[in-house]
């Protein structure tokens, strides 16, 4: 079976940096077991990165959100972390996306190249939940019509609990998974 783990934006900036929050760091140890359980049954692991340049203030998502994260290379953007030991690691299982705002128009073809098409399931986790996880969960739907999509809740995460939970109503509202 081709199954697929996407692991969204767990980056030190959203755990301990720029847009750092309480509770975050909670995640590695759970992320870091489900990446290796992943791996161990045979499926895929996609890491997304939101990447951004020096220029990140003059861009439509800077002048939203005006806290410079993730600039390629910092410190703030490299995975946080035990999971930071993928990024070197060589293993034809495991991929990246950088991803230059929320959702990610090369997710779907990093997808299928990893995949070597249309997954039969895709799990998604990460960070932050009403931000960068349901606008990727939103372009994996749109791409794979015919893949099963779960959203591991207890892997997700976001600042603001409230608004995580309607994040959830809406994406099982939608037809995915929520678990």
């Amino acid at each position: 079976m081709n199954r697929l783990l996407v692991v969204v934006d767990y980056q030190k900036d959203f755990v301990d940096g720029a847009l750092g929050y309480a509770g975050a760091e909670r995640l590695e140890q759970p992320l870091l077991e489900a990446v290796q359980r992943a791996l161990a049954a045979g499926w895929k692991v996609l890491f997304t990165r939101d990447t951004h340049a020096d220029d990140y203030l003059n861009t439509r998502e800077g002048r939203f959100l005006p806290v410079p994260h993730c600039i390629a290379g910092s410190e703030g953007w490299h995975l946080y972390g035990s999971l930071a030991q993928f990024e070197t690691m060589d293993n034809e299982n495991v991929a990246f996306v950088d991803k230059p705002t929320f959702g990610s128009m090369d997710l779907p073809g990093a997808v299928e190249a990893l995949c070597g098409g249309e997954p039969e399931e895709i799990a998604l986790c990460g960070v932050v939940t009403n931000i960068c996880v349901v606008s990727n969960a939103v372009v994996l739907h749109s791409a794979f019509l015919s893949s099963t999509i779960t959203v591991l809740k207890d892997l997700c995460g976001t600042s603001d609990a409230a608004l995580g939970q309607k994040t959830f109503d809406l994406l099982a509202g939608m037809g995915y998974n929520v678990i």
